[in-house]
C-alpha cells in the first residue's frame, strides 16, 4: 500500500509539472521541484512579484566590480553575446520568453529572455539573481519602501486612524518585502 501511496505522489508531481507548461509558475515550486524545465506565460517572484510575458522590466545598477552587469548577458542580432555595460543602467526591457532551466542535481532557476527598448538586444537573465544583487528593479517593494510603510501604518494605529484589523492586513501584505 505504501508503495502504492509513493507511486501516486510521483506520477501527480509529474503530471502537475507538465501540466504548468504554459501557465503560471511559482519560486517556491520552482525551488521545491514541482516545476521542471520549460516555457511559462508568468512567474511569481520570491517576493511575490508578478512578471508577465510583455511586462517591462527595468535595469538597476550593475553589480560588478567594473561596471559591468553580473547577471545579465546581451545578444545581438548576430547572436554574438556581450557583457552588459553601463549603458543599461536604468534601462528597460519587455519579457519575450519565461523559463525554468536546471536539473535536480544542480536545482532549478527561472530565467527571463528579453528584448531591449531599442528592439535590437535580446538580454537574458536569472531573475532572483538579478533582483537579490539590484541589477533588475523589482516590481515589489524594496525592503526598505516596505519597511517605511509598516512605520507609517504603524504610527496611523497608534494615533488610532486605523483599526487593528488593518494595520494586521498592511502587515501581512508588506512582511514578505522586508529582509
Amino acid at each position: 500500500m505504501k508503495k502504492l501511496k509513493n507511486v501516486t505522489v510521483g506520477i501527480t508531481l509529474t503530471f502537475l509539472s507538465f501540466m504548468s507548461i504554459g501557465q503560471e509558475v511559482k519560486y517556491d515550486d520552482v525551488q521545491k521541484g514541482l516545476i521542471t524545465k520549460g516555457q511559462h506565460e508568468s512567474y511569481v517572484s520570491k517576493d511575490g512579484s508578478v512578471y508577465k510575458i510583455g511586462d517591462k522590466i527595468e535595469f538597476g545598477n550593475p553589480s560588478g566590480t567594473n561596471g559591468k552587469f553580473v547577471t545579465i548577458q546581451k545578444m545581438d542580432i548576430a547572436g554574438t553575446v556581450y557583457v552588459v555595460g553601463a549603458e543599461a543602467i536604468n534601462t528597460s526591457a519587455e519579457i519575450k520568453k519565461i523559463r525554468v532551466g536546471g536539473t535536480s542535481r544542480s536545482g532549478y532557476k527561472v530565467s527571463f529572455q528579453t528584448k531591449g527598448m531599442t528592439g535590437v538586444d535580446n538580454y537574458f537573465l536569472n531573475i532572483e539573481d538579478a533582483i537579490t544583487v539590484g541589477e533588475v528593479k523589482s516590481f515589489g517593494m524594496s525592503s526598505d519602501e516596505a519597511l517605511t510603510a509598516l512605520k507609517k501604518a504603524k504610527d496611523k494605529l497608534d494615533l488610532g486612524l486605523i483599526t487593528q484589523e488593518e494595520y494586521d492586513k498592511i502587515k501581512a501584505e508588506l512582511t514578505p518585502f522586508i529582509k
